[in-house]
């Protein structure tokens, strides 16, 4: 094989390598940011959820929150969100892990 052959074969690999990072580095960055969306909206719900029960309890002096279908669907909402933010960090921790085991078989 030429010398320029090999530079050639060489800078292909480094150029999958950067291309292949690229890639795992916007999909971490998309999902950071989906997580950050989530934590808002979950603290945004929680924010409503409080004045709602608050509302409840001290301005309409009710002491059962359980007939209440907006706290409710408040809750439901919540833990849809947690769900959605737990597979989120999972698929992260998925990606981390992948990368670390890929950097390992290219040694």
């Amino acid at each position: 094989m030429s010398l320029w052959e090999e530079i050639k074969k060489e800078l292909s690999g480094s150029f999958q390598t950067v291309a292949g990072k690229t890639s795992e580095y916007t999909r971490i960055g998309r999902i950071k940011i989906d997580v950050l969306g989530i934590k808002k909206e979950i603290e945004e719900k929680f924010i409503e959820l409080g004045g709602r029960v608050y509302q409840q309890a001290i301005e309409e002096n009710k002491k059962s929150i359980d007939d209440d279908m907006h706290i409710s669907q408040l809750i439901m909402q919540i833990r849809e969100l947690e769900q959605e933010l737990k597979e989120n960090e999972d698929e992260l921790l998925a990606i981390k892990k992948d990368a670390g085991s890929g950097s390992e078989e290219r040694k």
